[in-house]
């Protein structure tokens, strides 16, 4: 990150407002540039001062009870009318089949319960369909900024591991100890990517291995848990923020790779990954 960055970040840092690995590194930099650090002290002290120093007033305490009995009024005054006068346009064939009752219906209490009854159902089947199409990039953007954040925390906290050893029959068994599963664990020296070691870590709710291997000056962090019964899943390829994750799906383990290193690099690893697996 250079100074000019930082100083345009400097604001949303100040107001908790940006993304944990946005933090990670402005506060890296800060411990790196005294003259950003020094920035970020002064507009910390005024932003005190103008707190301190601003009046604050509060409000009476029967203008809440004001409020909400006025919006209380003009819910209740324009929802028959609304839902009187949307929801026909839904159902013309309805109408022009019931001419006769079209008086009746339409603004009376019958047809208002009958409108109120066919949006509610209207809505749940357009949230049945869409929920599921909604919910899921979100949550998978969602764990590919806690992977990140993590594979950034690794590499500036000297915590990259808590087992260095290239040696895959020691860095499997402790991990065996620690974990509720067996991951499996491969050295990949002589494909280039050679086994650095591992670490335990927490994602998607769960503790989960962290494999750690290099690509010449760069390191991969190789986040295994268990995939749910019959899972089936693409190959997944994210890009954010400079760094490249993907995400595989086997029949026992969650596999998601994260580093700085090219996609090409990524995709090799993964595939000369599972080349070593074990045959079943």
């Amino acid at each position: 990150m250079t100074c000019d960055e930082a100083i345009k970040l400097m604001d949303g840092y100040l107001d908790g407002e940006l993304d944990p690995i946005a933090n990670q590194t402005i506060e890296q930099h800060l411990r790196e540039c005294q003259k950003c650090d020094e920035a970020y002290k002064t507009h910390s002290a005024l932003i005190r001062s103008i707190g301190k120093a601003t009046p604050y007033y509060k409000a009476p305490s029967g203008l809440r009870e004001r409020i909400q009995a006025s919006l209380r009024e003009e819910i209740a005054e324009r929802s028959p009318r609304s839902v009187s006068r949307n929801i026909p346009s839904l159902f013309p064939s309805l109408i022009q089949s019931k001419q006769s009752e079209r008086r009746a219906v339409l603004f009376g209490t019958q047809w208002n319960w009958l409108a109120l009854a066919a949006a509610i159902v209207l809505a749940a089947i357009i949230a049945f369909n869409l929920a599921p199409r909604l919910r899921r990039p979100g949550a998978d953007q969602f764990l590919a900024t806690q992977l990140i954040a993590s594979h950034v925390r690794s590499l500036m906290a000297n915590h990259l591991t808590d087992v260095a050893s290239s040696d895959q029959h020691t860095v499997k068994p402790w991990l065996d100890a620690k974990l509720d599963f067996a991951p499996v664990v491969v050295d990949l020296s002589s494909e280039g990517f050679p086994l650095v070691g591992g670490r335990l870590d927490y994602l998607d709710n769960r503790p989960v291995a962290a494999l750690v291997y290099q690509r010449r000056k760069h390191f991969i962090n190789l986040f295994v848990w268990p995939a749910e019964s019959g899972s089936v899943s693409a190959d997944k390829r994210i890009t954010r923020q400079g760094y490249q994750l993907l995400h595989w799906v086997d029949s026992d383990f969650n596999y998601w790779a994260v580093s700085d290193v090219s996609d090409n690099d990524l995709q090799a690893f993964k595939q000369v990954f599972e080349k070593q697996l074990p045959r079943r």
